[in-house]
């Protein structure tokens, strides 16, 4: 009697402990979570623009980006046509929102001025001038570089005067082999095209 009981009291011990490893094999890494960064909380380090305050307004229109990056995981780049999307990597929302809103307050920082909204905001303010971006390529490779491709153009508040058109083609080092390190060298990227954009804000205005 003893004796099936302690073979039945390690059969139950045994199988908590088998239950308990399938747990274990069966739990699902922890999903990571990413925004992009304006500059003031990069380590890029550029002053900003101009030195004194300004009242100009700017609207940013809703950024275009090609499919294959409108998705919740991060894309990276395993060859020259070969693409991976992260399964444990993601942005925390729409990335080409956080573009949107990421150069608005990049602008807001080089131009010294409050009036910078994206879209949908933009509506709600009187623009003096309108930003609209077409993004072709927005990553890169883990541990080595990603690129920003990019056409962009400025018009006036109604959108109807065109002030100029540009392509920009901008490549950044990840510094680092990490999906954070891929998130840093993005910020870094769209700092640059933001020092763009306000150049040539400055330069239409006549400041």
């Amino acid at each position: 009697m003893i004796q099936r009981i302690l073979a039945q009291a390690v059969a139950v011990t045994l199988g908590i402990a088998m239950l308990l490893q399938v747990g274990c094999a069966g739990r699902s890494k922890s999903s990571s979570f990413y925004v992009l960064s304006p500059v003031a909380d990069t380590e890029f380090g550029m002053k900003n623009t101009s030195g004194e305050s300004s009242d100009i307004a700017i609207g940013i229109s809703p950024v275009s980006l090609p499919k294959y990056l409108k998705k919740s995981q991060i894309v990276t780049r395993t060859g020259n046509n070969e693409l991976h999307l992260a399964e444990f990597d993601r942005w925390a929302g729409k990335i080409e929102e956080d573009i949107g809103s990421v150069i608005a307050e990049n602008l807001t920082y080089f131009l010294s001025t409050d009036n910078v909204l994206s879209y949908p905001s933009m509506e709600a303010i009187e623009l003096d001038y309108n930003v609209k971006l077409d993004i072709s390529r927005f990553d890169g490779s883990l541990g080595g570089q990603m690129e920003l491709v990019a056409r962009w153009a400025i018009f006036d508040g109604d959108g109807n005067n065109l002030y100029g058109v540009k392509a920009t083609h901008i490549i950044e080092p990840t510094k680092g082999g990490g999906y954070a390190d891929m998130v840093a060298a993005q910020s870094r990227a769209l700092a640059s095209l933001s020092r763009e954009l306000a150049d040539a804000i400055i330069q239409v205005s006549g400041r």
